[in-house]
């Protein structure tokens, strides 16, 4: 009968995607994630099969949360315009300065899509949902009357999604909250926002201060 495991399988997983996020998967050697996670080096291998393994469970894992979070505000109750205007308010408040953990979401795009076929696929997957949620959130914003029918849904949602990801790895890299908050909110100047929608907003048409 197997002994049964004297730790949090979750939590491993969390302390091995904070480590992976902060150095990257070259940068984490087995003894750091043995230090991170508390484990033996044969509980590790035992539980996980190795760094890789350990890796791709906490990628998974981030980059499932990195989905949700977009969903839960374009989902969320808000007038749909506003739903934009929130996720880029909070991004610039999340990330600004390098105010925020790191992402292994972000880290293994950057660092591994162009030579690990597995964390490329998961990637773009993961855009694809998140984009597909940006465009969501247009396409109720324009049957609401807050954004002009005319406009392309998709391309608009391909923006938010680039605009929105771009200003979380600026903030990373030390850029100012109130530098990516102006470039949050100088990006809604590029959509077609209806009167209705300005006035849900509480803004004038081309003031966004």
């Amino acid at each position: 009968m197997p002994r049964p495991r004297m730790f949090d399988e979750a939590d491993v997983i969390d302390r091995a995607r904070r480590t992976f996020a902060e150095t990257g998967f070259a940068g984490t050697s087995l003894d750091d994630l043995l230090e991170a996670t508390g484990l033996a080096r044969q509980s590790l291998y035992n539980a996980f099969g190795g760094k890789k393994e350990l890796f791709m469970r906490a990628f998974l894992s981030d980059t499932a949360s990195a989905v949700d979070a977009v969903t839960t505000v374009m989902r969320s109750a808000e007038d749909p315009i506003a739903r934009i205007r929130t996720k880029l308010v909070s991004t610039a408040v999340e990330h600004g300065a390098a105010k925020a953990p790191a992402s292994l979401f972000l880290r293994a795009a950057v660092e591994l899509s162009g030579s690990d076929p597995e964390v490329a696929s998961t990637v773009t997957t993961a855009f694809d949902s998140i984009r597909a949620d940006y465009t969501a959130c247009i396409a109720d914003a324009q049957q609401a009357g807050e954004i002009e029918v005319d406009a392309d849904a998709e391309a608009l949602g391909t923006y938010f999604c680039a605009v929105i990801e771009g200003m979380s790895t600026l903030g990373r890299a030390g850029v100012a909250r109130a530098t990516l908050l102006q470039m949050g909110l100088t990006s809604l100047a590029a959509v077609p926002i209806t009167p209705l929608g300005h006035e849900r907003l509480g803004t004038e048409d081309g003031d966004w201060t």
